[in-house]
């Protein structure tokens, strides 16, 4: 039986923080990388050129509106030349144990699974803080919180395609059940974790993190959980990088620590409300 060839898909806009960080993650426990750009106005594409890799297939498709979006989506999908797509977003970084337990399961048993579940920190204010897990409000099937599909397996899902729009985008099979749905349910929860950076700020400044489809409703102001002493951070933030990229230890700023200390009680009142 032939090792499944393993493919990550990220889209970005605007991702400067924290693109090179994710790309580097994953970039040695795959076999090909698809980086598509949708029309970055700060340094994101520049970042992504300069790692230096015969993995990353780059591409500037010029600015993408929220209505094109499931296309591109779809068209990156049909390019694809492999068993399983990984889904990467810019702001997501990995562990490296995490990395190799999903990589290592699928090249093992993932013949016999349509998907893998993963669970995530959710950062907020900075890469030392998260949100509670009952601020994660996704189920697929019984895992629920902050939990995702990151991992397909497009060779076993016949007709597997994109659609709704942006922000509600789901992956389907050929009879339109979305492949969370699918009976019998054969996705697999991997109990590491990575850090997703949606609510913080992820191009150089705040104007061009705003020019980004939806981002405005993404930013959020919320204290958090600290990570505790001994958390160990994904070892790519500990890596030489380009002068270009940014340092991921910036801490939160006195600003927004005002904001979101007035912010955060009304957060936790409407959480248990709809708990």
């Amino acid at each position: 039986m032939s090792v499944p060839k393993i493919v990550t898909h990220t889209i970005i806009r605007n991702e400067q923080r924290f693109v090179w960080y994710a790309l580097m993650s994953m970039l040695d426990y795959v076999d090909e990388m698809l980086v598509w750009d949708t029309g970055s106005t700060d340094r994101t594409p520049e970042i992504v050129e300069s790692i230096d890799s015969p993995k990353i297939k780059f591409r500037r498709l010029g600015k993408v509106t929220a209505d094109e979006f499931t296309t591109v989506s779809q068209q990156m999908l049909e390019k694809t030349v492999g068993d399983w797509v990984i889904n990467l977003d810019g702001d997501e970084i990995w562990p490296w144990s995490a990395v190799r337990q999903m990589t290592d399961l699928i090249r093992r048993q993932g013949n016999s699974l349509d998907f893998l579940v993963h669970k995530y920190f959710n950062l907020i204010g900075d890469i030392f803080h998260h949100q509670p897990e009952s601020a994660g409000k996704y189920r697929i099937g019984p895992f629920s919180g902050h939990v995702t599909i990151r991992a397909v397996n497009r060779s076993r899902i016949s007709g597997l395609h994109y659609d709704r729009p942006h922000m509600q985008r789901g992956l389907f099979d050929g009879n339109g059940v979305l492949i969370q749905e699918r009976t019998p349910f054969l996705g697999q929860l991997l109990p590491g974790r990575y850090l997703h950076a949606t609510h913080l700020r992820r191009s150089e400044n705040a104007a061009r993190d705003l020019s980004v489809i939806k981002r405005a409703v993404k930013y959020k102001f919320e204290l958090g959980i600290p990570f505790p002493d001994d958390f160990i951070f994904p070892e790519v933030f500990f890596l030489p990088r380009p002068s270009l990229v940014a340092s991921p230890w910036q801490r939160r700023s006195v600003i927004y620590l005002m904001n979101a200390s007035w912010q955060t009680p009304l957060k936790l009142f409407k959480r248990r409300l709809s708990a």
